[in-house]
C-alpha cells in the first residue's frame, strides 16, 4: 500500500515550505493557478482541481475522492520532529526518512482498521506520554490529516476553517477509531497570519460560525478551550474536542 502525500495550496506559489520537509509531495491547486505554480515549482508534481471548488473543505473533499488513500499536509510546514528523544538529541527527521515514516504509519492505521490517522499536534515534548505512543481516539490536526479510502467520512462545505474538528468528530461518530502516532509531529508557521491559503478566509466571525455549527452537529463534544499554564488561547472561539470514549 502506498498513500499519496498531497499539499492543498491557494495563492502561495513560490512559498510552499512543505516541499523542503517532504520533497515528493504533490501540490493540489486550482486550474487557474497552474501556470504560476509550475513556474515557481518546476520539479514538483501538480494536480489541479476545477476553479469551482472553492474553500478548503470542498478542496479536501475533492482530494479525498480523487486520491483515496492520502496524507494532506498544509503548505507552511517547516519540520517533522521526533517527540521521544531526550534533550540535546537531534529531533528533526531527515527528508528522505519522513516519507518512509508516513507510509509506515498509514500501513499501521490500515492494519488497525482506522480510516483517520496522523501524528500529534502538540509540539511540546514534555507532553509526550512515553507509555502511550499511539492514540486510538480523539482529534487529528488539519495540518497533517491522513485518510484511507472506503470510509463514511466527508467534509462539510459550510465549515470555513475548522474542517479538522469536523472530520475528527464525524470519524468518532461513524468509526470511533483513529491511529495517531504521537512519537512524531509536523511543525508549521504562520498558522493565523500567513498570506494566501486559509488566511484569506479565516477571521473571528468565521471561527464563531464554525464553533456554532460544530456544537449544533456534535453537541458537548465541542467545548471552549481554556487558557492553560503553558499556552493561552489565540482567540475566544478556540475549541477542544472531548469524546466520551
Amino acid at each position: 500500500m502506498e498513500v499519496k502525500v498531497v499539499i492543498p495550496s491557494h495563492k502561495r506559489a513560490g512559498r510552499i515550505l512543505t516541499l523542503g520537509v517532504v520533497p515528493g509531495a504533490i501540490i493540489c491547486i486550482p486550474e487557474s493557478q497552474a501556470a504560476e505554480y509550475r513556474a515557481a515549482h518546476p520539479d514538483a508534481e501538480l494536480v489541479t482541481h476545477p476553479d469551482s471548488v472553492v474553500g478548503l473543505a470542498r478542496k479536501r473533499n475533492w482530494m479525498y475522492q480523487h486520491f483515496g488513500d492520502m496524507l494532506q499536509l498544509d503548505d507552511d510546514i517547516t519540520d517533522f520532529r521526533r517527540m521521544y528523544l531526550p534533550a540535546g538529541e537531534k529531533v528533526s527527521v531527515a527528508p528522505d526518512r519522513v516519507m518512509a515514516i508516513i507510509q509506515e504509519t498509514a500501513y499501521a492505521a490500515k492494519q488497525a482498521g482506522a480510516y483517520l490517522w496522523g501524528f500529534t499536534s502538540n509540539p511540546n515534548p514534555t507532553m509526550y506520554k512515553t507509555l502511550a505512543p499511539i492514540a486510538l481516539t480523539g482529534y487529528v490536526t488539519g495540518c497533517a490529516t491522513g485518510l484511507l479510502a472506503g470510509s463514511k467520512l466527508w467534509y462539510n462545505s459550510d465549515i470555513i476553517c475548522n474542517e479538522d474538528y469536523w472530520i475528527s468528530c464525524l470519524n468518532a461518530y461513524h468509526h470511533r477509531l483513529i491511529w495517531k502516532d504521537t512519537r512524531f509531529t509536523f511543525i508549521q508557521k504562520d498558522t493565523f497570519v500567513g498570506q494566501g491559503g486559509l488566511a484569506e478566509f479565516r477571521n473571528l466571525d468565521a471561527e464563531r460560525l464554525d464553533f456554532e455549527l460544530l456544537r449544533r452537529c456534535f453537541g458537548d463534544v465541542i467545548q471552549e478551550k481554556r487558557d492553560g499554564k503553558l499556552a493561552k488561547r489565540k482567540h475566544q472561539f478556540q475549541k477542544t474536542m472531548k469524546l466520551p470514549f
